[in-house]
């Protein structure tokens, strides 16, 4: 909406539209969803896990046997299903859950998990069994500024009944000055989270 309403005149938003060629002198772009001509763009190669996890051989396998390109990971505790002393968070975890899969990559997540596994590596400590710490996530998106307005939205998990984790997203698409400052408030929060400040 915020797309549609704000910037339908500058910005041409193509969801999932694999990218097939990229010609960056005369600035076209080939995609499954055509060809565009572009101003300005921003391109980023395919995700996986960082280059530690591939040398550590904790890349997980897909039913064919190929590597996912992710850690392979217990979808709770984030520890190696060979090794569960060892435990990878953030953008290297992979699919999580046949509901909606990976978590999404980001700042948020990856802080979550740390504590999480912080958690985890204090209970293995002491020889009591792991219970389960279910994160959240938030994403906050900045739209206008002038008027300053933002939206937001927000991850709930839970286990499921069948034993996998289940995700409930809800958006806040009503553009106002106070997320705006809400986000500022989070993003200063996180700040000092990661800092110890």
């Amino acid at each position: 909406m915020a797309f549609d309403e704000l910037y339908d005149d500058i910005i041409t938003y193509v969801p999932n539209a694999g990218v097939k060629e990229l010609d960056p002198y005369n600035k076209v772009v080939k995609t499954m969803a055509g060809d565009f001509k572009f101003d300005d763009a921003i391109f980023m190669g395919h995700h996986q896990a960082a280059d530690l996890v591939w040398k550590m051989g904790a890349i997980g396998k897909n039913a064919e046997g190929k590597p996912t390109t992710w850690a392979a990971v217990h979808p709770e505790f984030y520890n190696l299903k060979d090794d569960p002393n060892v435990f990878v968070i953030g953008d290297s975890v992979g699919a999580v859950s046949p509901q909606f899969g990976h978590y999404p990559k980001s700042g948020h997540i990856a802080n979550r998990m740390g504590r999480s596994v912080s958690t985890y590596i204090a209970q293995q400590s002491k020889g009591k069994p792991m219970k389960p710490v279910i994160i959240d996530n938030l994403c906050y998106m900045l739209v206008n500024t002038e008027p300053l307005e933002a939206i937001n939205v927000k991850f709930e998990y839970k286990m499921g009944a069948e034993g996998h984790l289940l995700q409930t997203i809800t958006d806040d698409n009503f553009r106002r000055q106070e997320l705006w400052q809400a986000d500022l408030q989070w993003y200063g929060n996180m700040v000092k989270d990661f800092t110890g400040a």
